[in-house]
């Protein structure tokens, strides 16, 4: 007789990781309106997420399996102390850098910046390329 080492469960499987569900549910919340048509939508979302520092990656692939999306952002932060007794980290600079692959194979680059957190100096400019940024 022999003894299941492994069984599915009923609802194994079913649940997406949450870091690729909040990727999918984004992935188009920064393109302006008037380009939503214009982009080529991705069918699956690869998350990497740095373990040492607050930054993660997030490629996106249209049906062919060729990059069309393409995102990455970080936050870089610098240690204070409070009273000589106790240290914390305060974000000093943001970046995100958000691409979309066009139908004409141009990629739409939104690249966000903010570096006086304390005063709003967030930055933001688009542009176009012939390649994906990395």
């Amino acid at each position: 007789m022999t003894q299941a080492l492994y069984r599915k469960g009923g609802n194994a499987g079913t649940r997406s990781c949450p870091a690729r569900q909040r990727a999918a549910q984004r992935w188009s919340a920064d393109l302006p309106a008037h380009f939503s048509a214009l982009v080529v939508a991705p069918v699956a979302l690869e998350v990497h997420r740095e373990y040492e520092m607050q930054a993660e990656r997030v490629q996106g692939r249209d049906s062919a399996n060729a990059p069309c999306f393409y995102e990455h952002r970080y936050v870089l932060t610098q240690l204070r102390c409070d009273d000589d007794e106790v240290f914390y980290e305060v974000p000093v600079y943001v970046e995100t850098l958000t691409s979309w692959r066009l139908i004409d194979e141009r990629w739409l680059v939104c690249r966000t910046t903010i570096d006086r957190l304390g005063r709003a100096g967030a930055q933001t400019e688009f542009t176009l390329s012939a390649r994906m940024p990395r």
